[in-house]
């Protein structure tokens, strides 16, 4: 359900692996918020499961912060962005620190209405749009967890982070895993596992009497984003690993609000994954998924309800179809 909540300040680019060169630019009817105003003013607090929040903002059909090309609304805040707080007793673990340090102190004060005292900080990979607030967490108390490739990344970034735009504080994780972690919020049993999907980094956050899944970036709905073609053997076999989960439902960072809200998506989003890239894969010298708009391509998994459409997809599809092409030696798509 959707919380009434306001949380005001004073109380697709690197971000999702997007290249701006893949991202439109033109923002020509597209509203600016106002300079000055509330940038939590569309952040939505969503409460799926007893103890387990949503912080979803973006989806807006604004842009949050610039007119001009950035990771910031170019991928992230147009794509919508999810993180979580689990919450039992005193303790939470939140699941990645959001797009701004102002997301990040919002989601910090929520917890801490909630009575928590004690947090940890789960980072599911680095890029920017989960990374963003992580340095009001480790000011605020938290224990910073995380992949010990993701603490790795992110200190090499550390310049980088700090000259993009908008700039971010690098602080890499400290409590660090490889393969599998076995965590406790409280006197609920968490374990992270790597996945290679998306990133090398990857971590997906699992609740196993719960049956959840805390996806990251490893699904996305509606296209999962291909970074690196070559790496696409890897990434089906990861899903196909997934899949031997005894998954009921999977929260994704990048989703639709209101299936977050009311639960998130059945464990058949993998399968509809894999299905897209099987699509765009195929064995042929130009698969037919190359020049189908997403809508075409994914259409039966919409009718079904595995996926649900987001025309904002279009240019993650778009740039998927770039980057197998490249690898595959034939250029980049028109």
């Amino acid at each position: 359900m959707l919380l009434a909540i306001v949380l005001s300040c004073s109380a697709l680019t690197i971000a999702c692996g997007l290249s701006g060169s893949h991202i439109s630019s033109d923002t020509t009817g597209v509203k600016k918020r106002a300079r000055g105003g509330d940038p939590l003013q569309s952040l939505r607090i969503l409460n799926p499961y007893p103890g387990i929040f949503a912080y979803y903002d973006g989806r807006t059909g604004e842009r949050f912060h610039s007119d001009q090309p950035n990771w910031l609304d170019d991928g992230a805040f147009t794509l919508g962005v999810s993180t979580y707080s689990i919450i039992d007793g005193n303790e939470a673990i939140i699941f990645d620190s959001h797009i701004t340090p102002d997301h990040a102190g919002a989601v910090m004060r929520h917890v801490q209405s909630q009575g928590v005292v004690k947090m940890s900080l789960v980072i599911s990979h680095f890029h920017n749009d989960h990374i963003a607030g992580t340095d009001v967490f480790a000011k605020g108390g938290a224990t910073i967890v995380g992949n010990d490739k993701t603490a790795q990344t992110v200190e090499k970034n550390t310049q980088s982070l700090a000259a993009d735009d908008p700039p971010i504080q690098a602080v890499p994780p400290t409590d660090l895993y490889t393969g599998t972690r076995a965590m406790k919020v409280g006197n609920l049993s968490i374990e992270l596992h790597n996945f290679q999907i998306h990133t090398p980094d990857g971590t997906v956050l699992w609740i196993p009497s719960k049956q959840l899944l805390f996806a990251g970036d490893t699904l996305e709905d509606t296209a999962t984003f291909i970074a690196d073609a070559r790496s696409l053997p890897t990434h089906q076999k990861e899903l196909q690993r997934m899949t031997t989960f005894p998954i009921s439902k999977i929260l994704p960072a990048h989703g639709e609000p209101n299936r977050i809200a009311t639960g998130g998506y059945n464990a058949t989003f993998i399968n509809a994954t894999l299905r897209y890239i099987e699509a765009m894969t195929e064995d042929v010298p130009q698969p037919a998924a190359w020049t189908q708009p997403l809508s075409q391509v994914v259409a039966a998994d919409v009718a079904s309800g595995e996926l649900i459409y987001f025309s904002q997809y279009e240019e993650v599809h778009k740039s998927n179809a770039n980057s197998i092409q490249r690898t595959r030696g034939r250029g980049n798509r028109d």
